[in-house]
């Protein structure tokens, strides 16, 4: 599912009746050329393989729309804190897509593993669902959370002699129901949902897993650690003495005791 709103025009303007506060129409222009193709006269006709070619080129107009899109993104996102709950609760809305690059995006899905019933390409926090878009070209540190239904595109296609070209208009802002786009910072996003995520496993233990660790009834007696020894990452407390870290495979919990 595209981040946006993708519609055919037939008209280099097409005129759309906008609701607004003055409920007055608006002429939209698709006139800049996005995507070109040169063709041979065969595949003119309509065959199978001229029908692939449309598909063929409709599908790379798209990619380079989603590039285009990404741009109007880097230019137009306003910088925020994972996740802009006020800002976002002013609005209906409650599914966005998140779009980063493709490494933060692989990683980010590792750590949605850690959700009851989780999907490496949705997440859900605090009552939104979240879709999770990676793409090239986006630095590391950043994101984009964008509704789906915020912003429409209308493209064109002109065939001449030897050439396909598609045109496009501007995004167009076309819903109330959503709140700007929001730049947001991956590390801050990956911590938080680890810390989320992890205090929501351990909510959702059962109890008998959790007596295989009681908490010990004396004073610990050992420094609590800040950091792990392996790594350096975060920690977390289970218990009164035992830790894990957040960020790799060590730990100092106690070994299980098998029953005779």
């Amino acid at each position: 599912m595209l981040p946006f709103v993708l519609k055919i025009a037939d008209r280099p303007v097409e005129r759309l009746q906008r609701i607004s506060d003055e409920n007055q129409p608006i002429d939209v222009n698709v006139q800049v050329e996005l995507y070109s193709r040169e063709i041979n006269r065969a595949d003119i006709t309509r065959t199978p393989a001229s029908r692939r070619l449309s598909q063929l080129i409709l599908h790379e107009a798209t990619e380079n729309a989603y590039a285009t899109f990404t741009t109007f993104l880097q230019n137009s996102a306003e910088p925020e804190n994972f996740l802009p709950f006020e800002r976002l609760s002013q609005h209906p809305c409650r599914h966005y897509a998140l779009i980063l690059s493709a490494s933060r995006s692989h990683e980010l899905s590792e750590i949605c593993q850690m959700q009851p019933d989780a999907n490496a390409a949705v997440f859900h926090y605090r009552g939104f669902e979240i879709a999770i878009k990676p793409r090239r070209y986006i630095l590391d540190t950043a994101a984009y959370l964008v509704a789906p239904d915020k912003y429409t595109l209308f493209i064109r296609q002109v065939r001449e002699e030897n050439t396909i070209r598609v045109y496009r208009s501007n995004f167009i802002n076309l819903s109330r129901n959503s709140p700007p786009p929001f730049k947001l910072d991956t590390h801050d996003i990956i911590e938080s949902l680890q810390l989320e995520f992890v205090e929501e496993r351990e909510r959702n233990l059962p109890i008998e897993q959790l007596l295989m660790f009681p908490p010990n009834t004396e004073e610990a007696n050992s420094p609590r650690l800040v950091k792990c020894p392996e790594c350096g990452g975060r920690v977390r407390r289970l218990g009164r003495e035992a830790d894990f870290c957040l960020e790799c495979d060590w730990d100092n919990l106690p070994p299980l005791k098998h029953p005779r």
